[in-house]
């Protein structure tokens, strides 16, 4: 029933043209240092904003054509006017903190480049992230002198949605999980154990200046989730940031990102009324 909904959506879905795994490291990169970008068809008066997806998978798999990741969540934004950029990057075990956060800062970068020439507004970005995609997003939105580094524009970021993240203060989730456990080596593959190298991986810590407003979606019944919900939201408006924090009762860790763009669902209507004060999600 769900493969059908997924087809019936993109039947349904506005015209697009995507151009596929297109390389934002530029020549000699890693395979997986691409992104697919998904352009409505039509022309508009405006540039279009654009949305920035990132997979989530604990650090270590994931792909941003997996079915429960980019639909229906991206015909629903591209159905809304808005471009699509759906990024891969480099996974662990193979690499470690900063090259994750590392990829995600030179999409961005690609994207202010490049996105005018498909009708976009490099000026206008949004993020949005699912797991450790959500840390990426977090990570990458506020620390400002990693995209700069790699040739963004922070004030180009108008605004971040997670869903389900729980690693914005990896030192204090770290410390929580059992000694020798798969979610232990997943962190420790991604991060190390060294508490510095995961306090500085952490988004938490890493907010400097004031950030773009942020969406913070969890699952209601996942404790972990909503501490580390609040640990960021806290951070954030700390720096004067606006940080909505949202449990979502009826969803689990898959459910709240693979329902992500149907009809009548929280997650979508959240995100909806977030965008909403700034008028960027209507044709």
């Amino acid at each position: 029933m769900k493969t059908l909904w997924i087809w019936l959506a993109l039947l349904l879905a506005a015209p697009a043209e995507v151009l596929r795994d297109l390389p934002y490291a530029g020549k000699g990169g890693d395979p997986l240092q691409v992104l697919d970008l998904h352009v409505p068809e039509g022309k508009r008066d405006k540039p279009r904003p654009v949305f920035l997806l990132i997979h989530g998978g604990g650090w270590r798999m994931g792909d941003k054509s997996n079915s429960g990741f980019a639909e229906p969540k991206t015909s629903w934004l591209l159905d809304a006017g808005y471009i699509v950029a759906s990024v891969n990057y480099r996974l662990s075990p193979a690499v470690q903190h900063p090259a994750h956060v590392e990829d995600v800062c030179k999409a961005i970068a690609w994207v202010q480049k490049h996105v005018a020439k498909s009708g976009g507004d490099p000026a206008r970005i949004y993020l949005l992230g699912h797991s450790a995609g959500a840390h990426l997003a977090a990570l990458a939105a506020v620390d400002t002198a990693r995209l700069k580094a790699a040739g963004a524009d922070p004030a180009g970021i108008r605004g971040v949605v997670l869903l389900d993240g729980a690693g914005y203060d990896i030192p204090v989730q770290y410390a929580g999980l059992r000694e020798g456990s798969v979610m232990q080596k997943m962190y420790r593959d991604a991060f190390t154990a060294d508490p510095a190298k995961q306090k500085e991986a952490s988004p938490a810590h890493r907010v400097a200046t004031k950030p773009p407003p942020f969406l913070i979606l969890h699952v209601a019944r996942r404790a972990d989730s909503a501490r580390q919900s609040q640990l960021l939201a806290e951070a954030l408006r700390k720096h004067g940031g606006r940080a909505e924090v949202t449990a979502i009762p009826g969803k689990n860790y898959g459910t709240i990102n693979a329902d992500c763009g149907k009809k009548g669902d929280p997650v979508t209507l959240a995100i909806a009324r977030f965008l909403a004060p700034v008028q960027v999600h209507s044709k």
